[in-house]
């Protein structure tokens, strides 16, 4: 099957899974076996530290990236809200200070391309150039987390399709990358740092839309959007075995079926 076919497959997929509902098969079966697709490929794994191709021409073009986060940005957000914002960053040196590749020693290389994941209303408004409305429904908001981690997962899909891997980052600490003080966001022991992003962002002018409002909503990404983590995009060198290329970590069945028992209390 070639790759034209595989993207097309993804991207329909992308809109059914938008829409609410599966592509059906006069059958009643899916039109794309997703399951089957990952039992026959290998290349949805990520791919350890150190184990990626050098070759520069194993690096996705600007095509195919467009193609990637053209599918991303497909995601059915909360409110359309559409708050994450990629930046790809090609440039070898740059990649390495991103991640910080003394940390992490090759965590990328010639042959990879890094992207920056930032999301709006994620800062408090003290951090926050645009003055949020809860009326207007703009506001800070744990759903950007959620809806940036969705259209993360449609990048993925999208990359393998192509026959790329990832390796994520919510830890980039290169240094190009430091904290601009000691504000962070989120809940818990590993909130998001306030990371000096004014590198990829200063002078550039690049604006983020909202999908919902007639007309689109658009907003400043400097000042407004922050950084919550990176992607490694390539493909695993063929010097490495599969096996050693690849985290063999589990991937545990982690849901249930509910139905109501005799320790379930009573509607009311």
């Amino acid at each position: 099957m070639n790759r034209l076919v595989r993207v097309l497959q993804v991207a329909a997929l992308c809109l059914c899974v938008a829409a609410g509902a599966w592509a059906q098969s006069n059958a009643g079966k899916p039109t794309l076996d997703l399951g089957a697709w990952f039992a026959a490929n290998e290349n949805w794994r990520t791919v350890n530290n150190g184990s990626w191709s050098s070759d520069p021409k194993d690096a996705p073009s600007d095509k195919q990236l467009t193609t990637m986060l053209d599918i991303a940005c497909k995601v059915q957000t909360a409110v359309n809200w559409n708050e994450f914002f990629y930046i790809v960053v090609r440039d070898p040196a740059e990649q390495e200070a991103i991640i910080n590749g003394t940390q992490w020693k090759g965590s990328t290389s010639a042959g990879t391309v890094t992207i920056i994941i930032l999301a709006d209303q994620v800062a408090d408004q003290a951090n926050h150039k645009d003055k949020y409305d809860p009326k207007k429904l703009y506001m800070q908001t744990p759903m950007a987390y959620f809806d940036s981690g969705m259209a993360c997962g449609f990048l993925n899909l999208a990359a393998y399709s192509l026959g790329y891997s990832t390796h994520y980052f919510a830890s980039a600490s290169g240094k190009s990358i430091t904290p601009v003080d000691k504000t962070t966001y989120g809940f818990g022991q590993y909130p998001t740092p306030n990371w000096n992003i004014s590198r990829f962002l200063k002078g550039r002018n690049y604006v983020r839309g909202w999908g919902f409002p007639d007309p689109e909503a658009r907003f400043d990404v400097e000042g407004n959007s922050v950084m919550i983590g990176a992607v490694v995009i390539g493909k695993a060198s063929p010097s490495v075995d599969a096996t050693t290329a690849a985290t063999q970590h589990g991937r545990p069945r982690n849901y249930a079926f509910w139905a109501p028992d005799r320790s379930t209390p009573p509607l009311k």
